[in-house]
């Protein structure tokens, strides 16, 4: 899933289905498709554009823009190695304009050594490269963060183990100019109007991780949410992460997901998973009342920033709900 605003994608084996969230919500309302764009193979990265009249997604090889008759309307080849070094995943997004489309190659995973990954921007309408930069990352996926700003774009670079590292850029008289975070942490959301920044990193000298609220664009820490807070207990508790889902339901609330897995005792020291969405508020930390009873241990929900969110039905048609 690729988020651009106000449009989500998803991707089938065949296509790019794009939906438009600017509609009024009705609560537990199946989406409608607003377009669908054919592509080559199945996807793996998508968005589509502002105005719908055309798609990007990556696959293994190469970055496709097709309009919505199928047509490619430009592509960009990887140029990646018959068997990759590793497993990496590109990912793509058009700025807030529609204008420029943003692509993170995973080079280290798809070329092998003597690669790290890049980061380009394309002019939408030529495919042209108008710049390209060195991220320094060995990842194995990413996901971009479209600022509302218009300007601004972030790149959460996954590096397996190894962490995440974020990055911050914006086309500026033709080129790229961007600057890496100093910190190690994991971006999982932008608060709606992009003040905030919200992300999880691992808590110094525990194996638990924490909450971080960060002001934005300078990642300065405001708002830390411990495990403890979210409900880990060392008698209870095995095993206990923050994530999955972590993202803002309104400017100052987010849903917050912990799993992991849980001693029972009348098992025989067996262990059990667990899942649980938590409420926080983001400009407190404080840990709210749960979500609805039928949402509280679900694992595919999607925060959207204005009050709603979203599931997925058994016919694979995403539902939205709101409080």
């Amino acid at each position: 899933m690729t988020a651009n605003r106000r449009i989500l994608t998803k991707a089938t084996l065949t296509h790019v289905v794009a939906y438009d969230l600017s509609g009024l919500v009705v609560n537990a309302g199946l989406l409608d498709r607003a377009a669908v764009f054919p592509a080559e193979g199945e996807p793996r990265g998508h968005a589509a554009s502002p105005d719908l009249e055309c798609a990007v997604y990556t696959t293994g090889e190469a970055l496709v823009c097709v309009g919505r008759d199928g047509a490619s309307r430009w592509r960009s080849d990887f140029g990646a190695a018959p068997k990759q070094y590793m497993n990496g995943r590109a990912d793509c997004a058009f700025s807030l304009d529609g204008d420029v489309v943003w692509l993170y190659r995973p080079d280290l995973a798809m070329k092998g050594r003597g690669h790290v990954d890049q980061w380009l921007a394309f002019d939408t309408a030529t495919g042209r490269v108008l710049d390209q930069v060195e991220l320094g990352s060995m990842g194995h996926g990413a996901q971009h963060f479209v600022h509302p700003d218009g300007r601004h774009i972030l790149l959460d670079v996954g590096e397996g183990q190894e962490g995440s590292r974020v990055y911050r850029a914006r086309i500026e008289d033709g080129k790229i100019a961007m600057a890496e975070y100093p910190w190690d942490a994991t971006l999982y959301d932008l608060s709606p109007d992009g003040s905030r920044m919200t992300t999880v990193r691992d808590t110094p000298g525990t194996l638990l991780q924490e909450l971080v609220f960060r002001t934005c664009p300078d990642g300065e820490e405001d708002v830390i949410v411990s495990s403890e807070e979210l409900g880990y207990d060392e008698e209870e508790h095995e095993t206990f992460f923050i994530g999955w889902i972590v993202g803002h339901l309104d400017a100052v609330t987010a849903i917050v997901s912990v799993h992991g897995e849980r001693a029972d005792p009348e098992m025989d020291e067996s262990l059990t998973d667990f899942h649980h969405n938590h409420l926080v508020d983001t400009r407190t930390g404080r840990v709210l009342d749960p979500l609805p009873s039928e949402f509280v241990t679900r694992e595919d929900i999607v925060p959207l920033g204005d009050r709603s969110w979203l599931t997925t039905g058994s016919n694979g048609g995403w539902y939205r709900h709101t409080l």
